[in-house]
């Protein structure tokens, strides 16, 4: 087994961009950002720790914030979350459908039209590391990073490089500033209950 030491001087190199552990109330700079019903974001202890609990029952709405972080490589992104399971005949290709038990999205500036995202997903069927788009829109792009109730009811930690998503996701364009971020837990297409946590967000360059 190799083992890689990171020395504390390259350790210190990294900048913290934005951080949220959901230790303290979720104030004025989140909002709901409503679809249809609101689905219940709260913040709940589990375990002494604090983390962000969606219930959606047939409601629609993501928790969202404003940021600012220019574009750069080598901005990462790292989270972690679980899920209670995949809403019941939820799909991920039909908008009639289209319900997440939870996901992650990084909003980028534009001038024209709906902001390009990137939504990281739990999906309902999709592969693990497969791309899609929101049935309703090509501006709206996902990246799957955990499929199905396999991994139901355990935290999963996830960290991602963004510039290397929007490379990935839209090709040649120029990557823009970040202005938003959220979370997103709906079930109104499926009139199901469903459950997601989110906890310690980080973003660091």
């Amino acid at each position: 087994m190799t083992i890689f030491v990171i020395a504390p001087a390259l350790a210190a190199e990294r900048t913290i961009l934005f951080s949220e552990d959901f230790s303290q109330p979720l104030g004025e700079r989140w909002r709901q950002v409503k679809f249809g019903d609101l689905t219940d974001y709260r913040i709940v202890t589990e375990n002494s720790n604090a983390c962000l609990k969606a219930s959606a029952i047939s409601t629609s709405s993501a928790l969202a914030m404003k940021l600012e972080i220019q574009p750069a490589t080598g901005t990462t992104i790292r989270w972690r979350w679980k899920i209670s399971s995949c809403p019941t005949n939820a799909s991920d290709d039909k908008l009639a459908t289209f319900d997440h038990t939870a996901r992650v999205f990084v909003a980028f500036d534009t001038f024209i039209g709906p902001p390009r995202t990137i939504n990281y997903v739990w999906s309902n069927r999709a592969e693990t590391n497969s791309v899609f788009d929101h049935p309703s829109s090509s501006r709206s792009k996902f990246i799957v990073l955990e499929s199905g109730d396999a991994r139901a009811g355990q935290w999963i930690v996830e960290e991602r490089d963004w510039a290397r998503d929007w490379q990935r996701l839209f090709k040649n364009e120029k990557m823009p500033k970040v202005v938003g971020l959220g979370v997103f837990t709906d079930s109104d297409g499926t009139k199901t209950s469903v459950t997601g946590w989110y906890d310690d967000i980080l973003i660091e360059r």
